[in-house]
This record gives structure tokens, sequence and C-alpha cells, in this order.
């Protein structure tokens, strides 16, 4: 019954574990995305004042 328990317990974890890791990808890759769009944001608005 305690190895039962314990081996549930483990599983629970190294799910939960893996459900943060995949969160941690995902923010970090949107965190990525959207200083790219900022930069292009950027680069856009120097562009319209520079001709403007």
């Amino acid at each position: 019954m305690e190895a039962e328990c314990r081996r549930v317990l483990k599983s629970s974890v190294q799910f939960e574990k893996r459900i943060r890791d995949r969160w941690r990808d995902k923010n970090r890759e949107k965190n990525r995305r959207i200083s790219e769009l900022e930069q292009q944001v950027a680069d856009l608005r120097r562009r319209l004042y520079e001709e403007g």
C-alpha cells in the first residue's frame, strides 16, 4: 500500500513538472515573439517619422 502511494505521488510530481516545463517554454516563446513585434513596431515608427 505504501509503495503504491509513493508510486502515485512520484507520477503526480512528474506530471506537474512536465506541465510547468511546457508552460515555461510557451511563455518564453510568447515573450520572444512579443519582443520581435515590439522591435518591428519601433522600426516602422522610425521609418514613418524619417519619411514624414
